[in-house]
């Protein structure tokens, strides 16, 4: 059984779905949120759902527009959570303006987990720059993480991936002993015809990189918050049209060639920056039993 998390425009929080095949989605609680912000986080948007050692989900969300730590709570069967907690990723790097779409994942070479996400940091500079450079460098975002064992104590933040131009929305997936990333470039403007604001692959042999042969665009224009998983030995990558209010779908053997499947996925009524797991089977009779 397949497991999506994802939040909708019209009701921030943490919607499910779920699905025999990864293809046809049926949402629970009526496409309602099963679970919403505390009043001392104030939203949950990016919803990513992972799964450590120990067989507890971890859920890990934007918690704000403008903030130096995400959201957190925990869960054994996906429907009863625990607290919500703000952890404060980028409280120690100066300047730092936000941290957008969080992911978890356990890195096996060095047994951590990581929790990647996006942030903006402007330099002691900012007083100078003129107009343009305001809003270019107010959103030259790049992928930070950090490392944690227990969910308790977490390392200093430090910069994931870098391309040498703005990029959010990163998330991993292993296989077969090789990593692939899927992240946006956020240059440029929201706007039709732009040349950048699509999605775009790479590859490395450890998780923390080096990541190499970095993809053209895989994904059309105006998309964001991708969403990979394995599918009937294949990969599969879920994108959001956020222009457009849409969700597309892609398919590759390899991770290199890819072919569009969105018409033949029935997607829940409007997601918004999906994550998808696999779940055991008792996990999924619960899941069944609140359609």
């Amino acid at each position: 059984m397949y497991v999506m998390s994802y939040f909708r425009t019209s009701a921030e929080g943490l919607h499910l779905a779920i699905s025999e095949d990864g293809l046809a989605w049926t949402p629970l609680n009526g496409n309602r949120p099963i679970l919403t912000a505390s009043p001392d986080l104030g939203t949950i948007r990016d919803p990513h759902l992972s799964r450590d050692v120990d067989g507890v989900y971890h859920l890990v969300f934007t918690s704000g527009w403008a903030a130096d730590g995400i959201g957190h709570c925990a869960s054994r069967d996906l429907l009863h959570w625990g607290e919500q907690e703000y952890l404060p990723v980028m409280a120690g790097v100066h300047g730092v303006r936000n941290c957008w779409a969080p992911e978890c994942f356990h890195d096996r070479e060095d047994n951590v987990y990581r929790i990647l996400w996006s942030s903006t940091v402007n330099p002691d500079d900012a007083p100078s720059w003129t107009t343009s450079e305001v809003w270019a460098r107010s959103h030259d975002h790049r992928i930070w993480h950090t490392a944690t064992r227990d969910f308790r104590a977490f390392e200093p933040a430090s910069i994931f991936f870098d391309p040498g131009y703005s990029v959010i929305d990163a998330t991993l997936a292993q296989h077969d002993g090789r990593y692939l990333m899927a992240f946006k470039d956020e240059r440029g403007e929201n706007r039709r015809g732009t040349e950048h604001k699509r999605i775009h692959i790479c590859s490395a042999s450890r998780a923390t990189g080096p990541w190499k042969e970095i993809s053209a665009p895989i994904t059309g224009e105006l998309t964001e918050g991708p969403a990979l998983f394995r599918r009937d030995g294949a990969w599969v990558l879920f994108y959001d049209y956020f222009h457009e209010g849409s969700y597309g779908a892609a398919t590759s053997a390899d991770g290199r060639r890819w072919s569009d499947i969105t018409r033949e996925v029935t997607f829940p009524p409007g997601p918004r920056h999906a994550s998808v797991i696999e779940v055991d089977d008792e996990i999924a009779r619960g899941l069944r039993l609140a359609v």
